[in-house]
């Protein structure tokens, strides 16, 4: 068994490492269409440590959540465009605030049914089910980061999260293969819903979908000196990321803790999605041209492995429970969202990018606006930032209302 610090952190980092290689590689990109870097990225260790090859418990682990969490969050927030959001259309802002009011209400109603599953009295994993009911609202929010910054706030049992994660990688694909599968049936649907005729992109969001990103001149310049500037923009990121996770621990340690969910990392997690977001309203935002979201990804991931080496594959006992759970509470967030679409009059082409967003975050959200309109998925992009940025907040609160009620019915 792997017991030595640095030889440890070698094998997640480069478990992490093949499996990006493979995702992108001819002979087994496919197989990721179906089961998603994140899913092996955790799964990957967990079967390494029901192997013994990797410890399920080591202090290592602790200092890779407490360091690159709030380094990855700092990354992938920095390069927000905030005026982008501000431009979204009364439509798209209700249609994703609807779509996330019913992950919230169908979290709530499927976690009493949950209960109702679960022995009397409860035993030790089944009192923390309002944990993991709290990390999956934030991914059905926002995406895995928002998931697993309210897993290392409520620190449910590892068992408990892999179940999660089966639950998340199922329905999340499941839900994204019925929306697609929907969008040959726009026109009807939208007859249904009382809206004669398709809204188009530009209709609905003021972003210019046609503007490429920035580009800069190319220079033609010698292989070693690109090499050398990568790594040199490489090492500033994780500089920079590092310093920042420093100011959040600081300034946590001036923060009181109240209840359980408003401790000190939660204050860290408050000031590592906020702060960057402030900042990315300066000219501090021009280091996401610099690859800061991929580098944000790739330390989200490593973080990923660390929790995934914890469990133990004899752990996934409630899996076909939640998954069945799982599969009511979009279901209802669906039908939810039919329902106020006919108030509003919102077209069908919204309600699957708005649901996308939710469910499935910022990588499936812009394939689901494209494919139900040309040129659209800048505005799947941005909804889909819209829930990361409250995804960890509303996971939270569905926990500590789920927390209640199990006070309650004890």
């Amino acid at each position: 068994m792997i017991t030595n610090s640095i030889l440890l952190f070698t094998v997640l980092c480069t478990t992490v490492l093949l499996i990006q290689f493979l995702a992108c590689a001819k002979g087994t990109k496919r197989i990721f269409n179906y089961l998603p870097v994140p899913f092996w990225c955790y799964f990957t260790p967990t079967l390494l440590s029901t192997l013994n090859l990797i410890p399920q418990e080591h202090a290592l682990y602790n200092v890779i959540s407490k360091i690159l969490l709030p380094s990855a969050l700092f990354l992938l927030l920095i390069g927000t465009d905030i005026p982008s959001l501000f431009k979204l259309s009364k439509k798209a802002l209700i249609a994703m605030g609807i779509g996330t009011l019913g992950i919230f209400l169908g979290g709530i109603g499927t976690f009493l049914i949950l209960i109702s599953f679960a022995g009397s009295p409860l035993n030790a994993i089944e009192q923390e089910f309002w944990k993991g009911w709290g990390c999956l609202s934030a991914t059905w929010t926002g995406g895995s980061a928002n998931m697993i910054s309210v897993r290392e706030i409520l620190q449910p049992p590892a068992s408990l999260f892999s179940n999660l994660i089966i639950t998340d990688t199922v329905v999340a694909y499941c839900w994204m293969a019925l929306l697609v599968f929907l969008s040959q049936y726009q026109k009807q649907l939208n007859n249904f819903l009382g809206i004669p005729m398709q809204e188009d992109f530009q209709a609905i969001s003021t972003t210019d979908s046609t503007t490429p990103p920035n580009e800069q001149p190319e220079i033609k310049m010698s292989y070693q000196k690109k090499i050398f500037q990568k790594f040199q923009k490489f090492a500033i990121l994780l500089i920079l990321s590092y310093l920042m996770t420093q100011l959040y621990f600081f300034l946590a340690q001036k923060c009181p803790e109240v209840g359980v969910a408003l401790n000190r990392w939660t204050w860290v997690i408050l000031f590592a999605t906020f702060i960057p977001l402030l900042l990315s309203c300066t000219k501090l935002k021009k280091i996401e041209d610099w690859g800061a979201s991929k580098l944000g990804n790739f330390l989200l991931y490593i973080l990923l492995t660390s929790i995934g080496a914890k469990a133990n594959l004899h752990a996934l006992t409630h899996a076909p429970l939640f998954i069945g759970l799982g599969f009511s509470w979009v279901f209802f967030h669906g039908i939810f969202l039919l329902f106020f679409s006919k108030i509003y009059k919102i077209p069908i082409f919204l309600l699957a990018t708005a649901s996308q967003a939710n469910v499935g975050g910022t990588i499936s959200a812009p394939l689901v606006a494209s494919i139900y309109q040309k040129n659209s998925a800048p505005l799947g992009v941005l909804l889909a930032i819209l829930g990361n940025i409250y995804g960890t907040w509303l996971g939270l609160f569905l926990a500590e209302i789920c927390r209640n009620i199990l006070d309650l019915l004890k």
